[in-house]
């Protein structure tokens, strides 16, 4: 009998240990669950606001794109179309069949980039020899005819091209733009 009342003493003993102890089993498992459930969130979170542990390595596609653009406008503003303007009108004679006459030239420098539009002020006084020596060697029958202008710009250009070029290595001028021309 005294072994039949320990057994009924340890089976109570048991009995009331087992309520407490599916407690605490679900006590650890929902704070287990809570635990995942908050570390999943945060990587969750992480991954798409690329916070700390997703981190993209270099700059973000909208950075590297500002960048891009960024370099890009420089390059166009370096390499964007420039006028010079020649502040002397030219004039001239010329030497005709009948008579002499009188041209009036007004001439805009095209140059590309900064480094371009340098070098032509520095060189103006040079370029406007070259350009009244081309103007002065022409006769008013060519002039008349807008063939004969056409060809008195690439003439010109040739002509400063090739000086510009004996001098810095670059023909530095890209265009002769005619603002006035006057023959009399």
């Amino acid at each position: 009998m005294a072994k039949e009342k320990e057994k009924d003493n340890v089976d109570t003993a048991d009995s009331d240990d087992a309520p407490k102890k599916k407690g605490k089993l679900f006590l650890i498992i929902a704070v287990v669950l809570l635990l995942i459930v908050g570390v999943g969130g945060y990587f969750g979170v992480a991954y798409f606001k690329h916070l700390p542990p997703f981190e993209p390595p270099g700059p973000t596609p909208e950075e590297k794109a500002a960048l891009k653009a960024a370099e890009e406008k420089e390059k166009m503003l370096l390499q964007r179309d420039i006028y010079v303007p020649i502040k002397e009108t030219f004039t001239f004679s010329i030497k005709s069949d009948r008579r002499i006459h009188t041209g009036q030239v007004d001439v805009v420098l095209v140059v590309i980039g900064e480094e371009n539009e340098a070098l032509a002020k520095n060189h103006l006084a040079l370029i406007t020899s070259v350009i009244f020596e081309r103007l002065s060697a022409q006769s008013y029958e060519a002039l008349l005819l807008p063939s004969g202008r056409q060809r008195l710009k690439r003439d010109l250009l040739d002509a400063v091209r090739a000086k510009m070029s004996e001098l810095n290595k670059t023909p530095v001028v890209d265009q002769i733009l005619f603002t006035k021309f006057v023959l009399q």
